[in-house]
């Protein structure tokens, strides 16, 4: 084997190599164009829960909706006695 071909042969294996880091390179591409998406469709659903949560919040409470009949009902109770009071 001559140093000539023992070149060619090193520079072969060096092409080779060479071509496989390419294709990871386009593998770890595709890899990052679906992490992209994914992170896209995260915030898409991060801000969808966001929007649910400030409706839900915005709902008052079984207790809260309670204490306020309770304060409508002692509103109407004291109104009707005012009434009567006047008449």
């Amino acid at each position: 084997m001559t140093i000539d071909s023992l070149a060619r042969m090193t520079a072969e294996q060096f092409a080779k190599v060479d071509e496989r880091f390419d294709e990871v390179d386009k593998r770890f591409d595709a890899v990052d164009a679906r992490f992209d998406k994914v992170d896209n469709d995260m915030a898409e659903v991060k801000s969808a829960l966001k929007t649910v949560l400030d409706v839900v919040l915005e709902i008052p409470s079984k207790k809260a909706f309670e204490r306020l009949d309770d304060k409508v009902q002692t509103f109407d109770a004291r109104l009707m006695s005012v009434e009567k009071k006047v008449k």
